[in-house]
Order: structure tokens, then sequence, then C-alpha cells
């Protein structure tokens, strides 16, 4: 096997901030107030697949999420659709608003799980994006589904836990979904600050 002692040394992490909470809007229109953050993307999120510690959930997966600007960063707000154990169970309580995760971006998410195995670190979730879903998205954002490699036999995202040694969860993602992200900054640039502060993605 690799060696993956170093796999996770000089990378840009804290690019996103995942926060959970109950009520995705009034949190999206809190934060904004005292940050000035915005404007947010809203969409739901539809998993074909999910594996939670080790066990696939026999439900579709569903979130409703907010992306937005905050700065030099970008903030994603969930509010979980589907009942069950999850990421956010796991961290949060479910009843409050709070941080959930650091999010950052990894070349092969496939290698990334390799590289989790090998380390120690353990895994909390692995999710198969739904292929119609994320074609929507793509049509919707006027985005080349190609330039996203999309595949629903390929992991979508994984959520690792270092809650016990260093007290937070980190999200990885594929380096091809950066895109979505440089666009939610970049709406945040060109934004007056007020108008259409929640609005769909791809708006």
């Amino acid at each position: 096997m690799k060696n993956y002692k170093d796999y996770f040394k000089g990378r840009d992490f804290v690019h996103q901030i995942g926060f959970y909470s109950p009520d995705g809007e009034a949190f999206v229109r809190t934060h904004n107030e005292l940050f000035g953050s915005g404007p947010f993307y809203t969409t739901t999120n539809k998993f074909s697949k999910v594996i939670y510690r080790g066990k696939e959930l026999e439900k579709p997966f569903e979130l409703q999420a907010y992306y937005g600007a905050w700065g030099s960063h970008s903030v994603e707000v969930v509010q979980q659709l589907t009942p069950g154990d999850s990421m956010y169970t796991d961290y949060n309580d479910m009843d409050k608003p709070g941080i959930n995760h650091i999010h950052m971006f990894v070349e092969s998410l496939e290698e990334a799980e390799e590289a989790c195995e090998a380390l120690g670190i353990p895994i909390v979730v692995i999710g198969y994006n739904d292929l119609s879903g994320a074609l929507e998205k793509c049509a919707q954002m006027g985005i080349d589904p190609a330039t996203l490699g999309l595949d629903e036999s390929k992991i979508g995202f994984m959520v690792v836990d270092l809650t016990e040694d260093l007290g937070m969860m980190v999200q990885l993602v594929d380096d091809n979904a950066r895109l979505i992200h440089d666009m939610v900054k970049a709406g945040g640039e060109a934004w007056d600050g007020e108008t259409d502060l929640i609005r769909p993605m791809g708006a």
C-alpha cells in the first residue's frame, strides 16, 4: 500500500465552513445580518447511496443546502430532510444551529478513502451523488457536466471524524467541485448586499 503519512499536509483546508441548522433559512438571514455574507444559493442535495459508519442507509438521503460567499471563504448551511443518523446527528444538537465541519478538496476521493484507512482516521459518511439531480443542477447553473466528472458509481463526498484528537469533522470533496465553490464566491463579489439574499441554485 502507498505511504500516506503526509497525505493531508500542505492542502488548502478551510475554504468553506459547513454549518448545520434545523432552520436553514433563519440561519442564513441571521448570518447575513451579522456578517454581510451572501447571496445564498439554495438547492436540495440528493444522494443515490449513503454509507454511514460502514452501513448503507436504506432510504435515499436528502439535505436542503444553502451556499453563500463569506469574504475569502464560503459557507454551507445544511438542514437535514431525511430522518435518521448522519454526520449531523453525530456532531450536532439537532434542535440547535452549529458548526459541523470544515471543507477540503482532494484529487481523488477513492484515494482519500484509502489514505484515511491507512492513517486510522474514522470515515463517518461516504455519499454517492444522484446523477439525475446532479445533471439538473448543472443545467440550472450552465455547467458542462463533463467538467465535474459525474458518475453515480464514484464517491461524491466523504466525511471523516477527527473529533477525538482535534474536535472537528472534515468533509472531503473532489477537486472538480471547486468550480461551484468559485461561482459562489464570484456571486458574492458581484452582489449589491441586499437583492435576493436567498435564491435558487443557478439564479
